[in-house]
């Protein structure tokens, strides 16, 4: 575990997109951190001791950076020690960026103006509606299957966690999961509708021939968007395996589908060009 007075640590479960979206922008904007990822349950706990809310990704910064005011009324923390959820996490690493120099505040994930606003909408609805249906969705196939308890405990979750879900607590974990999200064909049916809605909505918006969501420039709501499509269109992230032969023939179809939708293509557009890029240091002459 990294020292806690000098990285921050990002709190996750290893096949949750939402803890993507915090990954990608936390990599984009140059935040050096650590990941410690949690079994379902046990994250709770681990949320909870960090100052959070029991849901992930939690943010606990560093001991420094927790002694500041935080700079942004909207930083989603439920403490001073650290930052709840996804979208308030990429606007933290945004403002670290664009606070250190490495970026213009035009080029920054949340821009200023008109074109931040635009952002905000496109974050908020897209958490609201694509990230439950894409997990509802995904776990109506695959909460039963092996492929997911393998990924619930692969590294870097402790040893003492993956033993004790390996050895009889998956069951109740996989119990109380379907339980808490009602995880059920007919739902994961219904999400399956939602997500097709949602990548119509996106598909009408790039018609117009724009690069990204807000325009011509790679926003928050680019992350969040591919991010939070990511198991609708077998995109493989942390421990989450994406399409493979595994993968249950019906949900292989709908995948197939969904892949050769104009969002579909857009989101893993996003993937293969900008899911690696690190924001470089922007000379001061041009600041």
């Amino acid at each position: 575990m990294a020292d806690s007075s000098t990285k921050p640590v990002l709190i996750t479960l290893n096949v949750s997109h939402f803890c993507e979206k915090a990954r990608w922008a936390l990599r984009r904007c140059g935040i050096e951190y650590s990941e410690e990822a949690h079994v379902p349950v046990a994250h709770s706990f681990a949320v909870k001791a960090a100052g959070g809310r029991r849901s992930v990704p939690c943010l606990r910064l560093p001991t420094a950076a927790a002694s500041e005011p935080s700079s942004s009324s909207s930083s989603g923390s439920s403490s001073p020690g650290c930052v709840d959820q996804s979208t308030p996490i990429m606007r933290w690493a945004d403002q670290q960026c664009v606070a250190a120099g490495r970026c213009e505040p035009q080029a920054a994930l949340f821009p200023p103006g008109e074109r931040g606003a635009e952002v905000d909408r496109w974050c908020t609805e897209l958490d609201k509606r694509l990230g439950p249906a894409t997990r509802s969705w995904a776990y109506s196939h695959l909460l039963y299957s092996p492929l997911t308890g393998q990924a619930m405990v692969a590294p870097p979750v402790p040893a003492a966690e993956r033993f004790v879900l390996r050895w009889g607590g998956w069951l109740l974990v996989r119990s109380l999961m379907a339980k808490g999200m009602g995880i059920s064909a007919e739902a994961g049916a219904a999400a399956l509708q939602e997500i097709h809605r949602c990548f119509d909505e996106v598909g009408q918006l790039l018609a117009d021939g724009r690069p990204f969501l807000c325009g011509d420039r790679f926003t928050a709501a680019d992350i969040t968007f591919a991010a939070l499509a990511a198991p609708a269109v077998g995109q493989p992230y942390a421990a989450a395996p994406g399409l493979s032969e595994q993968t249950p023939p019906a949900m292989r179809t709908e995948i197939e589908q969904l892949r050769a939708h104009p969002a579909g293509q857009f989101a893993l557009r996003l993937w293969r060009e900008q899911r690696a890029v690190v924001v470089p240091a922007v000379p001061p002459s041009s600041l």
